[in-house]
């Protein structure tokens, strides 16, 4: 099936040589990296700066509140922490050379490191409590006893459900005990009569009506209930549909149900599966499970400080029920406090009433547990306010206590932290009602808090302290130990009074003081009975009173917290009854009803509230009383801002900043514009969102105009002054506000991938997927990471959004362009509003994109659902290498989509596509959805493309059924694809062109290809570029680039379609069936000549380089092109084998001066050609310049021509020498290496020749040869030379069998033919002479074997190629001369008494002229002397 979109990589699993693995090629960037380090950076603001350095220059209050003075709004309840630097948060992101990046990136760079800020502050909430108490004591508050927060209240009720009538029915039947809870995981509020349980549904109204379905009643519990715990069942045991276990603890046992739970139906069934174990004479008091294991542990009242394991199993066997109890510490630990403790509190002598007395009498058992899941550590606070540390682990037998903290050692430490800490009213009557295991999700500094009865939180770690470690024993393992860190004191009531006469120093340092005494004495919170803490920075306690409870809350400002990284508390009592004066009314419990809101898993950005606040449910918690159930849910900004009002706008800016406050007002102006478009609040957030905050401003790097240049003309001021440019901007509070909430409406997707996969698949942690782990229908993804209504709630916030921004755009500044001014003065303020404009389009253009986006994945859910299919019918039509690359990219890469992601998405539309082509089912609907939805993932250009996809699949069912329609579809999609060539993909083509392939539409699919990459390359010629566009030169050479690989890439399908039309035609030959041999043959020369009548000089170019590529560069001998000679021509300049082509295609067509003028370039290149090689192209040329050629080319024929032959004789010279070099033994075997290697390659010059190898080597023959060749004609170096062969000759005849002269003849025998000729380099009477002395010297030596026959020099000289005539003149002119002195005495008569009569007779024999003017009888009777009186040769005057 045709694919619309390349495949990174193809529909192979694997590039490279790598075939265990399918290797994602999508290369994604981290918009959060720069060019160095990934951290964003961040502009110097001098405005917020100098704002910042004014409000910490002076110890000034920073509350809200009613002022204490006229015009201020901060209280002095609210004191900033002493002694640590105020680090303003920040999020003005400076985007280096922001202006040249494409909006969508600037848009993702931005999001993402205001996404990565938001992630990473506030630090670790309890940070500022490892500050040493002895600098300050204050514990920050904002609390006002009399006005509570008003506005700014943190939590507001906003469910109230009464009991019901059947609870009060049934307590009024109590015989012994009533307890009463809530199990919010299945939405029931229990309450435990004696012997009875009885579960309430709240969430059904009451009424008689439903009394069945509303209550359900356990009522065959034989014991009074003890305790009753809702706990996850371990997986394995009961079925799947069992959601969790009943715990209820009697006097004598401790029985299981179990709970199958529907939360979509708040359907609750129970069953009894009789598992029970005996618990008689422990009155168990508490239990608590392990999230990760789900182990269960519980105590007893009456079983001291043990504890205990319930386990549980669906099995029994001998040894084991299946119901048991583990005592895990064994009876170790002494139930009863060690007397050393009776004292505390006590040591300060403060405190020895009644309670003080009566705890000690009494015995110790565990009030509470607490786990610590993460650290798998286990707490256990005792009646005596001891806890007890232990270590968890799977399935152990026995607890080991790792350390105990007693009230002693607690007060202990306090000492060495605080001033006077004997005087803390938190240490009278000191008993700690709660604990509170802190996560390290939350804070590394703190591990854990305990709650005093005074309402005092103790902060403790884990780990050795120097402070109080010699209190602990030394056998106590130093990493369970707990340390105290530092103690909060509630808030005070009393207003310190100051003197203010005293200086305004001194008041404050009055004012904190006091404040701090004033805290550490609190009893604001005395007889706390129940406390809870919510993570994050939570915390509610209940007082008790003579009347009603009272319920506390201390909220983190986590405004406050994330932009200064201080902890400030808000502290309140809420009124939770209607009047104050509702009598009796007591709280039972607190129960947390959803998740915490917390931002991060690590402690930095943990608690940062307002990050999570559009993207968690809001936190809620429910207070049981005797009365009913009140629920209460955290207000988030957009909550407390609501109102508008002026001095919460004003308070709100001051704790939470700028960029915060923007935020929260756009999130508001969005929500109030949706309602009603007039609407007075919409309108009122618009204005105060348009005008909050700082504009775009510089940073300190633009300098102004000094004054100095006022008076200078505009053109010298430019050439003076610097001027600012966009990247020197700090953009406004209002597009950093902007920014954040659209990061956190995204926060929770924007690094999660888009895809999961399957669970089969085995991925690497590079995002590679082995192979063998893929099935055979090769789909890798299981589903997508988001649901319909998560898409529906994008979509609609950010058409929201985006409706907002067009709307306003003219009230909002920077949403517009600037206009350019002439005038020097306003050039900074276009600068800063031109950057500004830049950004907010941008972001605008991101909100699009993210809209499209999101529009396209909700196409393609619908499209699944609608179909009734599945994501693997679709990616099925998907390679694997694309299926890999969409297992990377994340939401940021989706939503804010590159080029090559874009492309990836559109190769996923290309598989819906070809799912709805391959059912038969029309592609209109689903087109049209996507060209409304999501246009610029389905451009008209796509919609053309699925059209020719749809045809070629028509064409593809016609097949031979009716083949001028075939042909027709055929022709429509060629017409199609080159419509649309510019999105043309390679992996559509390359799948269309085999559609076309296999239907036999060779040179239609040819001729596409082909006109497809001629409009390529019309463009990379002409490149469409608008007028005074600015164009990146980098950007423009990589689009260049793409399109040549593009095009080549183009070519080569068209050579894959010529190979497989030869295949075709190879196995249709051997069918020898002729009819269909010639009917294929025709339409391979069809394809062919398609393919050479193109007109492309380039095509043709790859086409020639794809013939030699194969094998068969002799077919370019045939072609008839305008482009192959000059492209052998190109191409022989570096190619052998194409030179030998050049040289062989003029030949065939009898060009021969061509042919024998590259056959003479070839034997003198730089080619790694051997010597014979080059012989062999000199004796071909040489040939040519023998042939016929036209009369205007003779002149350049006959010149080529002689220096052919010249450098043939050079070249034949050197092979020569290298012959003798190669038997030459002489040479050692280094020297003669490097001498063939030197010789046997270039033809060398003469003179190099004669010199680095023939003369030093007494090649003496050569050295002649050479002379001849050169035309020397130096006589003197002539004659040396010959005197030094015969002499070499001579040398040798004493070492050999044979004479001299046999061995002078074999000499002359092999060279002196090719040097007869040349009267200079062969001078006869001088040889004659030479050779006639070194024959004399033989003989001298021995006169047997060295006197050569008669007429030896005459055999020598004649058989050398002297004429008869030349030698006879030369022999007669020594004899005249009688020139015998200078050889050898009888020389002149040896040469007339052995010679001259012996060349007389055979010159006679062989000369007919001369046989005509001498009688043979003359010859015959002439003597065995010469004499020059009696020559015939002479007398017959023979010319």
């Amino acid at each position: 099936m045709v694919s619309l979109i390349p495949s990174f990589g193809g529909g192979g699993y694997a590039n490279g040589t790598d075939k265990k693995y399918i290797v994602p090629t999508i290369k994604l960037n981290d918009a959060t990296k720069g060019e160095g380090d990934n951290s964003p950076k961040f502009h110097l603001d001098a405005a917020a700066a100098a704002a910042t350095a004014t409000a910490t220059s002076q110890p000034s209050p920073a509350a809200r509140g009613v002022s204490a003075t006229a015009g201020n709004h901060l209280s002095k309840r609210f004191i900033e922490p002493v002694g640590l630097e105020v680090k303003e948060a920040s999020y003005k992101i400076s985007i280096p050379d922001f202006a040249n990046l494409s909006p969508l990136q600037l848009g993702s760079r931005f999001i993402s490191n205001v996404h990565k800020i938001d992630s990473n502050i506030p630090h670790d909430i309890f940070q500022s409590e490892m500050s040493t108490k002895t600098q300050s004591s204050l514990d920050n508050y904002y609390f006002d006893y009399e006005n509570g927060l008003a506005d700014f209240s943190r939590f507001e009720k906003i469910q109230q459900i009464d009991l019901p009538d059947r609870f009060f029915e049934e307590y009024n039947k109590t015989e012994s005990t009533t307890k009463i809870g809530l199990f919010k995981e299945i939405e029931r509020c229990w309450i435990a009569i004696d012997e009875k349980l009885i579960l309430w549904n709240h969430k059904i109204p009451q009424s008689s009506f439903n009394s069945s379905t509303q209550f359900l009643t356990l009522d065959q519990i034989k014991n009074t209930i003890l305790a009753v715990k809702l706990v996850k069942p371990k997986e394995g045991i009961f079925l799947k549909e069992i959601n969790y276990l009943l715990l209820i603890a009697t006097t004598t046992n401790i029985k299981i149900f179990l709970i199958k739970y529907d939360k979509t139906l708040n359907s609750l069934e129970i069953f009894n599966p009789d598992l029970s174990v005996n618990a008689h004479g422990l009155a168990v008091n508490n239990f608590i499970t392990h999230p990760k294991t789900h182990d269960i542990y519980f105590s007893g009242e009456r079983d001291g400080v043990n504890i205990w394991r319930l386990d549980y199993s669906n099995k029994s066997s001998f040894t084991k029920n299946k119901c048991d109890k583990i005592c895990l510490t064994k009876g170790g630990i002494t139930s009863v406090i060690p007397s050393k403790f009776s004292g505390f509190g006590f040591t300060s002598g403060t405190s020895s009433g009644v309670e003080s007395n009566n705890l000690v009498n009494v015995p110790e058992s565990i009030v509470q547990f607490e786990i610590d899941a993460a650290r798998d550590i286990l707490y256990a606070l005792s009646n005596k306010s001891v806890i007890r540390v232990y270590k968890l682990s799977h399935k152990q037998e026995s607890l080991t206590e790792g350390s105990t903290l007693t009230p002693s050692q607690i007060f202990k430490s306090a000492s060495t932290s605080f001033v006077d800490a004997s005087n803390f009213k938190v240490f009278e009557r000191f008993k700690i009602i709660y604990l509170n295991a802190i996560s390290p999700e939350e804070s590394s500094i703190i591990q854990l808090i305990a709650v005093t009865s005074n309402g005092s939180r103790i902060l403790l770690k884990l780990g050795s302290a120097t402070s109080f470690s010699s209190l602990l024993t030394s056998t106590l393992s130093s990493a369970l130990r707990l340390n105290l860190v530092n103690i909060k004191f509630p808030p005070t009531r009393e207003i310190p009074e100051v003197n203010n006469e005293l200086d305004s120093f001194t008041r404050y340092r009055q004012y904190i003081s006091q404040l701090i005494a004033n805290q550490q004495k609190s009893q604001l919170l005395k007889n706390t009975k129940i406390a809870k803490i919510i993570s994050p920075g939570v915390f509610l306690c209940v007082k008790k009173t003579k009347r009603s409870d009272k319920l506390f809350v201390a909220t983190t400002n986590f405004g406050y917290l994330k932009k200064n990284n201080k902890l400030v508390e808000d502290a309140e009592f809420i009124k939770y009854n209607q009047s104050e004066n509702t009598p009796y009314t007591y709280i039972h419990d607190i129960v947390q009803l959803t998740p915490s809101m917390n931002a991060a898993t690590t402690p930095n950005g943990y608690a940062n509230i307002a990050a999570s606040q559009y993207t968690k449910q809001p936190l809620k918690f429910a207070v049981l009383t005797n009365f009913g159930i009140m629920v209460y849910q955290f207000k988030t900004s957009d909550q407390i801002l609501r109102s508008l009002k002026d001095e919460v706008v004003e308070n709100f800016i001051e704790e939470n900043g700028y960029e915060e406050t923007c935020s929260t007002l756009l999130y508001l102006a969005c929500s109030y514009g949706q309602g009603n478009s007039n609407d007075l609040f919409g309108r009122k957030a618009q204005v105060l969102f348009s005008t909050c905050g700082n504009n775009a401003r510089l940073t300190g790097g633009g300098q102004k105009v000094s004054q100095s240049m006022a008076l200078v003309s505009h053109h010298q001021q430019l050439q003076y002054s610097y001027y600012p440019t966009v990247d020197q901007v700090v953009f406004s509070d209002r597009f950093y506000g902007t920014c954040l909430l659209i990061a956190r409406f995204l926060r929770d997707i924007w690094n999660k991938k888009v895809f999961s996969p399957l669970s089969s698949i085995k991925i690497t942690p590079y995002g590679h997927i082995e192979i063998a782990s893929v099935k055979d229908n090769k789909v890798l993804i299981k589903s997508l990471n988001i649901e319909k209504k998560q898409i529906e709630y994008f979509i609609g916030t950010i058409v929201v959004m985006i409706d907002f921004f067009v709307q306003n755009g003219t009230n909002i500044q920077g949403l517009n362009a600037p206009n350019y001014s002439s005038n020097p003065s306003q050039f900074e303020n276009e600068v800063c509003l031109r950057a500004e404009n830049i950004a907010f389009t941008s972001i605008l253009k991101s909100l699009n994109s993210m809209k499209e986006t999101f529009s396209f994945l909700m196409v393609l859910i619908e499209e699944i659902q609608a179909k009734e299919s599945n994501l693997t019918e679709i990616l099925e039509f998907l390679s694997p290498t694309n299926q890999a690359n969409l297992l990377m990219i994340t939401f940021k890469d989706l939503l804010l989509p590159s080029r090559d992601v874009k492309v990836l998405i559109k190769s996923l539309i290309s598989s819906i596509i070809n799912k709805n082509i391959a059912k038969g089912g029309s592609i209109d609907s689903i087109v049209t959805s996507l060209q409304t939805r999501c246009n610029s993932f389905c451009s008209t250009n796509d919609v053309f493309i699925f059209k020719a996809i749809e045809s070629l699949t028509k064409a593809t069912k016609i097949g031979s059924r009716d083949i001028d329609l075939k042909l027709r579809c055929l022709k429509n999609a060629v017409r199609l694809f080159e419509e649309t060539y510019e999105t043309l993909t390679l992996e559509n083509i390359e799948t269309s062109v085999a559609t076309m392939v296999d239907l036999e539409f060779y040179s239609g699919a040819i001729g596409m290809l082909l006109n497809i990459a001629q409009k390529l390359n019309n463009n990379l010629r002409n490149p469409n570029f608008a007028i005074n566009q600015v164009v990146n030169e980098d950007i423009m050479k990589k689009s260049q680039t793409d399109i040549h690989d593009k095009v080549k890439k183009l070519y080569n399908i068209i050579f894959n379609v010529l190979k497989k039309i030869d295949l075709k035609a190879l196995k249709i030959s051997e069918t020898n069936n002729q009819l269909l041999i010639n009917e294929f043959l025709e339409i391979r020369d069809s394809a062919y000549d398609s393919c050479f009548a193109s007109k492309n000089k380039d095509f043709h170019y790859y086409f020639y380089d794809w013939f030699i590529e194969q094998g068969i560069s002799e077919r370019l001998l045939d072609v008839n092109t305008p482009f192959v000679l000059p492209y052998l021509e190109q191409k022989a300049e570096n190619n052998i084998a194409l030179s030998n082509i050049l040289w062989l295609y003029h030949a065939k067509r009898e060009n021969y001066f061509e042919a024998a003028k590259i056959l003479y370039a070839l034997s003198i290149s730089q080619f790694g050609l051997d010597l014979n090689q080059r012989i062999e192209y000199l004796s071909r040329a040489n040939g040519f310049c023998n042939c016929v050629c036209p009369p205007n080319s003779r002149q350049k024929m006959v010149q080529l021509s002689s220096t052919i032959q010249e450098l043939f004789e050079v070249a034949d010279i050197q092979l020569t020498v290298l012959d003798r070099i190669k038997g030459d033994s002489r040479i050692n075997a280094n020297n003669k290496k490097v001498a063939i290697e030197a010789i046997d390659s270039k033809i060398l010059s003469i003179s190099d020749l004669f010199n680095n190898y023939v003369d030093p080597l007494g090649y003496y023959d050569l050295s002649l040869l050479i002379f001849k060749v050169s035309d020397y004609k130096n006589s003197d170096d002539i004659m040396k030379r010959w005197t030094l062969l015969v002499e070499k000759v001579s040398h040798e005849s004493k070492t050999s069998k044979e004479p001299f002269y046999v061995l002078l003849n074999d000499e002359f025998s092999l060279f002196a033919s090719r040097l007869s000729s040349n009267d200079i380099v062969y001078p006869i009477d001088d040889l004659i002479k030479l050779i006639s002395k070194a024959l004399y010297e033989a003989i001298e030596e021995n006169s047997v074997t060295q006197t050569p026959p008669k007429g030896y020099l005459v055999d020598l000289f004649i058989n050398s190629g002297v004429s008869y005539e030349k030698l006879y003149y030369n022999m007669r002119s020594l004899i005249e001369h009688n020139i015998a002195c200078s050889v050898y005495p009888e020389f002149v008569e040896d040469l007339k008494r052995k010679e001259m009569n012996y060349l007389i007779k055979k010159w006679y024999a062989t000369d007919k002229k001369l046989r005509e003017l001498i009688p043979a009888e003359q010859i015959v009777n002439y003597g065995d002397v010469y004499s020059l009186e009696t020559d015939p040769v002479k007398l017959a005057n023979y010319v």
